[in-house]
């Protein structure tokens, strides 16, 4: 049974204070309400068009102009599906929000300090992606809420909205369907802020991109079509931090992908004739709940439910390790204004990754890897692991499941890019966070995302000396990323927060293990 939190939704705490804010945008002013705190909120600002099924969304005309309506509700959230294994126990308004779900989420969350009318254009800004394997997640999340932290740091935070799942992500050869929609949705919202921000109080050229687990993903993805952009176009963010996930492997190609695509028209009694995506496009012929609920039951078979990003050759080129390895993506980034990545780790990410599926039995974890990484790869990744016994039980099947997940998504990518950085003498900072607030801690364990709470600053999930603890370690990431910006340290040092609550540098001791294991694998 959901349970609820607890905590309440920003448009509640907006409705208690009734004090509303304005600004004046380019297309006209918008109306956004005080938190109790004094911060300034708007939601759900759109930055883009209402677009056709697997299209690119489009940015608003010059003659678009904003409802008067206040910007002061939760009323729509992402379609996805439902079968989101981290969230198991938690309220869907928690995650979501108390909206509706929509194919068109194009929309932004901006959060400023008290007063942001008298800095236009000289804040600060953090531009947040949430997580949720690309599959789940909303900008609503309550612990992506922002009031605290803006008004601590002084800063304009941005919460974006974009496609997921198979809305965002779908991807064929035949035909032609270039997929990545919510990535290019991501950069779309980037460019709005860029645009706009600074009638929030933003300074258009200090934006920083900040993604948790999946955002993490993103924000690689980001950076990789920052290295490839035109000549003197400049990103529209200068630096990233990603927190505890990365790029493995090269994305999939469409080829590669053409059999999701043919197991999501068979699942829908689709045949696969020339008007089959004409069919699938349309929102009356097959609606939205109906390819949800056949992705929910697993109806297109093992490893087919999952949609990710892939290899199309205008918004992610072929090669992109390669290209990072090779230099290219780091001197990319510094030709286009990108100077620093800060990205990290928690001790016990596994335990997050072993409820992301139902494991049972030791068959289970290869038919679930298969969401991932291609059928080759899951047979190189599974023995370089301890084989399972037939008896296992499933508790021993889901932990094994996760160790071997979280370092494909965690551990391993991120050392690999901090190695592939510093070769190429890229600015970057690596952390680890070995202590988290012990009441956020599932069975007591610094898993994934247990220091969300401390990167918001949030007084009403943290003790004061967790907020102090928080606060400290936002201090020295500070710090660290200016040095970072002079000269970087060795890829196998990382900033660390200790169990004991202290913050220094430290040697990574899984450094050798999982450079080992990258090289076994062969990326």
């Amino acid at each position: 049974m959901p349970q609820d939190t607890g905590y309440e939704h920003l448009p509640e705490q907006l409705a208690r204070i009734g004090k509303p804010v304005t600004a004046a945008t380019r297309f006209g002013t918008v109306t956004g309400g005080t938190a109790p705190n004094g911060a300034a909120v708007f939601l759900e600002v759109p930055f883009a068009l209402s677009t056709p099924r697997f299209t690119d969304a489009q940015p608003l005309p010059a003659d678009y102009r904003y409802p008067s309506t206040p910007f002061v509700y939760e009323k729509l959230y992402a379609a996805q599906p439902m079968n989101d294994g981290q969230a198991a126990g938690v309220d869907p308004e928690d995650k979501l929000g108390r909206g509706e779900p929509t194919e068109d989420p194009f929309f932004v969350n901006i959060v400023a300090p008290p007063g942001f009318d008298q800095h236009l254009g000289s804040l600060s800004v953090k531009v947040y992606i949430h997580g949720g394997f690309l599959q789940f997640g909303s900008p609503h999340g309550i612990g992506s809420q922002s009031q605290h932290v803006a008004i601590d740091r002084h800063e304009v935070w941005v919460n974006i909205g974009y496609r997921l799942s198979v809305f965002g992500f779908l991807a064929s050869q035949d035909p032609p369907l270039a997929g990545n929609f919510g990535f290019k949705d991501q950069w779309l919202a980037l460019l709005w802020i860029k645009n706009n921000i600074a009638a929030f109080g933003g300074d258009p050229t200090d934006v920083q991109i900040l993604g948790l687990s999946a955002g993490a993903h993103s924000c690689h993805q980001l950076l990789h079509h920052a290295s490839r952009l035109p000549l003197g176009v400049k990103a529209p963010f200068h630096s990233a931090i990603l927190m505890s996930n990365a790029l493995l492997l090269n994305p999939k190609t469409p080829q590669e992908l053409q059999a999701q695509y043919l197991a999501l028209l068979g699942a829908l009694a689709i045949e696969p004739s020339p008007d089959a995506l004409e069919q699938l496009s349309d929102p009356t012929r097959t609606p939205a709940q109906r390819i949800l609920d056949d992705i929910d039951a697993e109806a297109l078979g093992p490893g087919m439910s999952t949609f990710r990003g892939t290899s199309d050759g205008k918004w992610m080129h072929p090669g992109a390790m390669e290209w990072q390895r090779g230099g290219g993506f780091a001197a990319g980034l510094k030709a286009h204004g990108v100077n620093l990545v800060v990205l990290g780790d928690l001790s016990e990410e596994w335990y997050l990754y072993s409820i992301a599926h139902p494991i049972a039995t030791p068959q289970d974890v290869s038919k679930e890897l298969a969401r991932y990484y291609p059928e080759d790869m899951v047979g190189r990744l599974v023995e370089q692991y301890p084989v399972l016994p037939n008896d296992a039980t499933p508790e021993e099947c889901a932990k094994h499941f996760g160790e071997i997940l979280s370092d494909g998504q965690v551990y391993v990518p991120v050392r690999l890019l901090a190695r592939d950085l510093q070769a190429s003498g890229f600015p970057f900072v690596r952390y680890h966070i070995k202590w988290t607030p012990p009441a956020l801690r599932p069975r007591g364990l610094v898993t994934h995302g247990t220091d969300a709470a401390m990167w918001r600053l949030r007084p009403d999930m943290l003790t004061r000396h967790e907020l102090d603890i928080a606060k400290n370690w936002w201090q020295a990431v500070d710090v660290a990323s200016r040095e970072a910006l002079l000269q970087t340290r060795e890829p196998d040092q990382a900033l660390t927060l200790h169990p004991d609550q202290s913050i220094s540098w430290a040697a990574d001791g899984r450094w050798s293990r999982f450079l080992e294991l990258a090289e076994h694998l062969k990326i």
